[in-house]
């Protein structure tokens, strides 16, 4: 009966557009009031959920993204990328994803990839001749590409959930998958550029690109600083996030000069905002999550399942999550249903960063596939079109990335092989 209450509470607080955080602790609240159980259990849970101390890298990683685009460094990585493919047909489309999969190593979050970079390539675009639509659905499609590189805020809420699982680890098992989802849409766009003429730019001369090499190697150089300090055993993730938002600082503010002073109160703001809005759903996903497990359905859903084949479980996991991403929020997912698909997928001998890299892959492409795919909301506005017009021009970048899904669920290499290089 309680779990019924639970569910139901949730599903129609999701159909009514209820925000997720407050939707999951009202739905718990329920549960505690229908169960007899004292609501303190409440504020119990969530203090819980936010108080796991790799928790402390995400406001870190976010004021580091946020330092960086105060910094322009935009400009300069999407400089670089052209310099390097921008004589390809689609050049611009190419560019996009390019500077996305850099992006992604520096701010690790959709959103603020989707709002920084949106603005300025949807309308450069446009002018162009490239189709508003196609402009927005590359921009929504490239966006993906941050939470799945490292740093990545998902993977860190992920493994503070799970457990059993290196947050280093995971990082390394997202970059050959990353790096495959961007060559992947690339050739997607290339094809569609070459099919509807769409311009390239001029060659760029090795002295060209050698400039455009040294002007973005700052910003080039942060991931190494983060992952080369983590893999190296120098700090742990929690401290390179610290440190990375100091060399951001150290960037923005003494090197390129661009930021001011009274820049750094918006910065701390937008901080504030984001990492709280990641850290409240953390929290009040662990609520749910507590009467999940209260109810012991990871119990109930292991009996069945674990007299699956491994490859039928990894292939109905792919589905459940790809669904589940068109209506529920990759953060709260995570928090959710993490805990319940990993200890399955451990007892089938699923490697727990093969598993990780799965979830968080799904989820994430969930971010650009209606009905509530926050990324096709954002960039239709910024092109002037429906999220129907931005959503059928994705259909054929969301194909490609999940093509890459499955190769990496069914491949186990392309996410273990570097953990396993590193010693994870």
């Amino acid at each position: 009966m309680e779990l019924f209450v639970l569910v139901g509470c949730f599903v129609f607080l999701l159909i009514m557009g209820f925000p997720i955080a407050f939707n999951m602790i009202l739905s718990s609240s329920m549960y505690l009031l229908v169960g007899g159980y004292p609501q303190l259990l409440v504020a119990q849970r969530m203090f819980e959920g936010m108080n796991g101390f790799s928790l402390l890298a995400v406001p870190f990683f976010v004021m580091t993204g946020q330092f960086m685009l105060k910094g322009h460094l935009l400009e300069a990585l999407i400089d670089f990328v052209n310099a390097f493919i921008g004589h390809v047909k689609g050049a611009l489309a190419l560019v996009t994803i390019g500077t996305c999969l850099f992006m992604g190593s520096i701010v690790g979050l959709a959103l603020a990839e989707v709002a920084s970079l949106g603005s300025f390539l949807i309308p450069m675009m446009k002018k162009e001749k490239y189709t508003p639509a196609f402009s927005s659905a590359v921009m929504a499609s490239a966006s993906l590409l941050g939470p799945i590189m490292p740093p990545s805020v998902l993977m860190i809420i992920y493994c503070v959930s799970v457990g059993r699982t290196s947050i280093a680890g995971l990082f390394l098992a997202a970059i050959i998958p990353a790096f495959l989802i961007a060559l992947a849409q690339m050739f997607t766009v290339y094809r569609i550029a070459v099919k509807r003429g769409y311009p390239n730019h001029e060659r760029a001369p090795w002295p060209e690109k050698w400039k455009q090499f040294r002007r973005a190697l700052p910003a080039l150089f942060l991931p190494i600083i983060i992952l080369g300090g983590i893999f190296g055993s120098i700090f742990t993730v929690t401290e390179s996030s610290a440190i990375a938002a100091v060399y951001a600082f150290i960037i923005t503010f003494v090197v390129y000069r661009e930021g001011k002073l009274s820049d750094i109160p918006e910065i701390l703001k937008e901080t504030a905002l984001t990492s709280g809005l990641v850290i409240l759903l953390a929290g009040s996903a662990t609520v749910t999550a507590w009467a999940i497990a209260n109810e012991q359905v990871v119990y109930k859903v292991i009996g069945p399942l674990s007299n699956l084949p491994q490859w039928s479980f990894l292939l109905l996991i792919n589905i459940l999550l790809l669904i589940n991403g068109m209506f529920m929020d990759d953060y709260a997912s995570v928090v959710v249903l993490g805990p319940i698909i990993a200890p399955v997928a451990w007892k089938l001998g699923v490697d727990p960063l093969q598993i990780g890299a799965i979830i968080c892959i799904n989820l994430v492409i969930g971010l650009a596939t209606p009905p509530f795919g926050i990324t096709l909301f954002v960039t239709s506005p910024m092109a002037g079109v429906t999220v129907e017009q931005t959503f059928k021009e994705a259909i054929p970048m969301l194909a490609a990335s999940i093509v890459v899904l499955f190769l990496v669920t069914f491949y186990p290499p392309l996410t273990l092989w570097l953990p396993r290089f590193f010693g994870y």
